[in-house]
């Protein structure tokens, strides 16, 4: 059926084509990779804008799977709402298309040697003389250039093949046959893109027509699911729930424009676009769009359907470090050094029975919901999932710092490393004194019931204050209020031990309660020291949290 030449010629096309593809996203990651991770963080608010999203992203990367797969990172991460990584994912589907038009408008319309040669030539030599940024604007020139000419090398071998066969005879294949091609070939090897452009080569060929053409454009974009799956296959559950959701809609999506697939011909002819490569590129826009169209008014009840078939494990410790990428390898760590102060300022408020109230405010860490979760957990198994956490916080960063990060995020890990080790610290502190704190309360005498009830009013206090260095609308908290908070704890801690010399004069205690009276009271100034200090080490910076650790106490 093939001969020699055309087989290794379509082979090599194919291959050069994936390569030029790899070149472009890796010099666009490279130079824009945090900028798109910020964008995408950003896209976490109404469906419209994550959609939005997810169209630019893909048309600005050339490829849905490196957004798909970025999502399922920010996602497991803690960073965005499935609602809003469905709306990228979906987004993602419809911004792949672009490929299609710049390659049928570029690749089929022009002599791609005019335009891939002095592409290959001057982006080359760029790519061997420069450094840093153009360098990596070097690599993608030349990716665009050697996708061109892998372009070229599949045209010529596709047409050479509508020579070597009979056209009838792939008339009489069932359009299935098609879609099944397609999604063979797009997760093989994994890149609708090339697969379109496999098809395309084809149509302008005349190898085959345009609905069998358009069977096989909907098999790529189904074929390519399988990125995402294998993705999330031993991820956390959130990933699996973004993974699910994607093939959910695809498959959805795909069967709809498959049965539709000849009447939605018809409108693109309608429209007025005759050409049949054309054709084939606004077949593959449109029925995305519609696929859109259908999803998006419900995406947060779908959403709500794969949070209840995938749901996350009731007890977790890191809930947010599963196979985190660079660029969100820094925003993991706030999520889980978030969570780790979370429990430390739970297990504050179950030092005592009852648990103190949580106060009114925004509470000082960024995700109020990490300390509500927290609330049902029995007190020793909260101290033992903070421990765990601590843990596997220290695996994460370590491991993350043994790469090539930038200098900033290596700081920004190791203040995050600061802030759980002051957690733990005032995690630990409240366990160790919370059997005195209940025989204080079930002491018969007055006056450890008294210091008893004034230990609760002053935790009590000192939780509040933390909820009011915070508002709904800042995510960060000052120095002079974190200062501030230091000294109100010390000064608290004075004014109760000199209350305990006094009540020794007085001889209204007796010596064997002096001493747990003193180590409650050194222990919660521990406790409130080592909170804001963690604090200090979330919300500052080097320079300052250094200052802040070296205030007179």
């Amino acid at each position: 059926m093939f001969s020699q030449v055309d087989y290794w010629g379509l082979i090599a096309g194919v291959a050069l084509f994936l390569f030029a593809m790899e070149q472009i996203e890796s010099g666009l990651k490279t130079v824009g990779g945090r900028s798109l991770a910020q964008f995408l963080k950003r896209q976490s608010g109404r469906g419209a804008n994550a959609v939005f999203g997810g169209i630019i992203a893909t048309a600005l990367l050339q490829s849905s799977s490196v957004v798909g797969l970025l999502v399922l990172a920010f996602t497991g991460a803690g960073l965005l709402s499935l609602t809003a990584a469905l709306g990228i994912v979906f987004g993602a589907n419809l911004g792949t298309t672009l490929t299609g038009w710049i390659v049928a408008t570029l690749g089929f319309k022009f002599e791609i040697y005019k335009l891939s040669l002095p592409l290959i030539g001057i982006s080359g030599l760029g790519f061997v003389f420069f450094q840093g940024r153009w360098k990596q604007y070097c690599r993608a020139l030349l990716g665009l250039g050697l996708l061109l000419l892998g372009l070229q090398l599949m045209k010529s071998s596709v047409a050479a093949i509508e020579q070597l066969i009979d056209v009838n005879d792939l008339a009489a294949l069932a359009p299935w046959q098609y879609l099944l091609f397609g999604t063979v070939v797009a997760a093989i090897i994994q890149s609708s893109s090339a697969t379109i452009m496999l098809t395309l080569a084809a149509l302008h060929a005349g190898v085959i027509d345009l609905p069998n053409a358009a069977a096989t454009a909907i098999g790529a974009d189904l074929g390519t699911t399988t990125t995402l799956i294998i993705g999330a296959m031993n991820g956390s559950a959130t990933r699996k729930q973004v993974a699910a959701g994607q093939v959910l809609f695809n498959v959805t999506t795909d069967l709809i424009a498959f049965s539709l697939r000849v009447p939605i011909l018809m409108f693109i002819a309608w429209l007025g676009i005759a050409d049949p490569l054309y054709s084939l590129v606004a077949f593959h826009s449109l029925f995305n769009l519609l696929g859109l169209c259908l999803f998006i008014p419900f995406t947060a009840p779908f959403a709500r359907l794969l949070q209840h078939l995938f749901p996350e494990p009731r007890h977790r410790h890191a809930g947010y470090l599963h196979e985190i990428q660079a660029e969100a390898a820094v925003d993991a760590g706030e999520r889980e050094t978030s969570l780790l102060i979370a429990h430390a300022l739970q297990l504050q408020m179950r030092a005592f029975e009852p648990p103190l109230q949580v106060p009114a405010g925004t509470g000082p860490v960024p995700f109020q919901r990490d300390i509500d979760e927290l609330r049902d957990l029995p007190f020793s198994q909260l101290y033992h999932s903070a421990k765990e956490l601590e843990g596997e916080l220290l695996e994460f960063v370590v491991r993350l710092q043994a790469d090539r990060l930038q200098s900033t995020e290596s700081e920004r890990l190791t203040l995050l490393l600061r802030a759980a080790r002051e957690a733990m610290h005032s995690a630990k502190a409240v366990k160790d004194i919370r059997h005195n704190l209940t025989e204080l309360a079930e002491s018969g005498t007055t006056a450890e019931q008294q210091f008893s009830q004034r230990f609760r009013d002053l935790m009590q206090q000192h939780l509040s204050e933390l909820y009011a260095l915070r508002t709904q609308d800042t995510d960060t908290i000052a120095f002079e209020d974190l200062a501030a908070a230091l000294q109100r704890v010390q000064q608290r801690h004075d004014t109760v031990q000199d209350a305990i010399y006094s009540d020794v004069r007085n001889d209204r205690i007796d010596e064997s309660t002096v001493s747990s009276l003193l180590n409650v009271n050194r222990e919660l100034l521990t406790a409130g020291r080592s909170l804001v200090l963690a604090l200090g080490s979330y919300y500052l910076d080097a320079t300052r949290q250094n200052d802040l650790e070296q205030l007179p106490t």
